[in-house]
This record gives structure tokens, sequence and C-alpha cells, in this order.
């Protein structure tokens, strides 16, 4: 599995707010407001994140996996590898894409 540097980047040490789940997206929206939207083909298979602060994301393959610093992690399988993920800040600017 490779570390995304740069959606590592930009969502390390970030606060999950809420989780939300519905068929073909995942919206994680964060305590500063920003939010990160992952188009899925099923839902998680596993999420253990909780309420915690991102320490990393890493891919492989159709995997996308998000660690949190307390070493929990959920596990997401994306729709299209290197065009599911989209990073907004609060004001709905796109931080990142892919």
């Amino acid at each position: 599995m490779e570390i995304n540097a740069k959606l590592t980047r930009i969502i390390r040490r970030r606060t999950i707010a809420l989780v939300s789940k519905e068929e073909g997206l995942v919206v994680i929206v964060f305590n500063d407001h920003s939010r990160m939207r992952v188009k899925v083909a099923g839902g998680p298979t596993v999420n253990m994140l909780g309420e915690g602060k991102i320490e990393s994301a890493a891919e492989e393959g159709a995997e996308l996996t998000l660690v949190s610093e307390d070493g929990r992690m959920a596990i997401l399988q994306v729709a299209a590898p290197g065009s599911s993920v989209t990073v907004t800040d609060k004001n709905g600017h796109v931080e990142y894409a892919g």
C-alpha cells in the first residue's frame, strides 16, 4: 500500500466530525467544516475511524485506506481509482481531486 502524500498532507490532523454514507458515496465532514467526498463501489469494508484525527491516506488499486492518529482505520473501495476523492474547504473550494 502506497501513501498518497498529497492527500495525506491536506487531511492530516483534521478531526472527523461526521461520516455520512449513502449508495455510491461516503462523505467525511471535518470539524473545520471541510469535506472529503469519496465515490465508492459499495460501502466501507472496514470503518473504525470514529471521530479521531486523520494521520494518513494510502491507496492500492481500488482501495483507499484512511488511518487515524490512534491507529484505527477505514478501508474504502473507490469507484474509479485516481478520480474518486475530492476534498473541499469550508467555502467549497477544491483542495484535492484525485
